[in-house]
């Protein structure tokens, strides 16, 4: 649900600059999706477990799997946050 939220909510981003702006509409759609996305995960999830390094995986899997993913979908859900301020503030959603 996180990966097809982050994947609307840029449709809709870049659609909604280049082709028609109705299509921003998807913006507040695909950040729904992640921001529910990552509710739920955070609910059913525990993050002591998540992040510990296991004896039989090196570093660089670790790093990919664990601090990557993670610190991509924070990025990914400021910049939404962000575009939603902006589309409400405007007054073009």
């Amino acid at each position: 649900m996180i990966g097809y939220g982050i994947l609307i909510f840029v449709i809709g981003f870049c659609s909604g600059q280049i082709v028609h702006t109705y299509l921003l509409a998807f913006i507040p759609l695909g950040s729904l999706m992640t921001f529910t996305g990552v509710f739920f995960y955070l609910r059913m999830t525990d993050l002591n477990e998540e992040f510990t390094w296991n004896e039989n995986e090196d570093f660089l899997t670790f790093f990919w799997n664990v601090i990557a993913l993670k610190l991509w979908t924070s990025i990914f859900m400021l910049w939404m946050l962000i575009m939603n301020t902006i589309l409400f503030t405007d007054g073009k959603i």
